[in-house]
């Protein structure tokens, strides 16, 4: 090692250090974000679930039909996301649509706000981003 390059770890550390933050802040922030949408993804699961009861017993009695009250059914949802882990999701829509076999199935879609923890702090003035999340749940015959 030469004399003249001593020290020069002293000028590299900062930037070193700064990287490794910066880093560490979109790890957390990334994190928070697929934990939340984890949440989102199992309380809308649970609120297609639910909103299964909005089945029309007596057409599937008289005509063997499986047809769904969506009024119903989007009051469950609202009350199932009210009361479920993520009270803050938005309900975007509760529909029926077929499935692969062509039975009707019940499709819940929310969306979650979240807001980041370290990137609101950073320059680029990233404060939170949307994730939405798309389940169904059907009648098994």
């Amino acid at each position: 090692m030469l004399k003249r390059d001593r020290g020069t770890v002293l000028l590299l550390f900062p930037a070193a250090f700064m990287i490794m933050i910066i880093l560490g802040a979109i790890v957390i922030d990334v994190s928070l974000s697929h934990v939340r949408a984890r949440e989102l993804e199992a309380v809308a699961s649970s609120a297609a679930n639910d909103a299964l009861a909005a089945l029309d017993v007596e057409a599937l009695r008289t005509d063997g039909e499986i047809r769904f009250d969506l009024t119903r059914a989007e009051q469950i949802v609202r009350e199932a996301v009210a009361n479920g882990a993520r009270p803050d999701a938005v309900v975007l829509a509760v529909g029926v649509d077929r499935n692969r076999a062509g039975e009707p199935q019940l499709t819940v879609t929310l969306q979650l706000e979240v807001d980041f923890v370290m990137a609101a702090a950073m320059p680029a003035g990233l404060d939170s981003t949307v994730i939405t999340r798309t389940r169904t749940a059907s009648i098994l015959g």
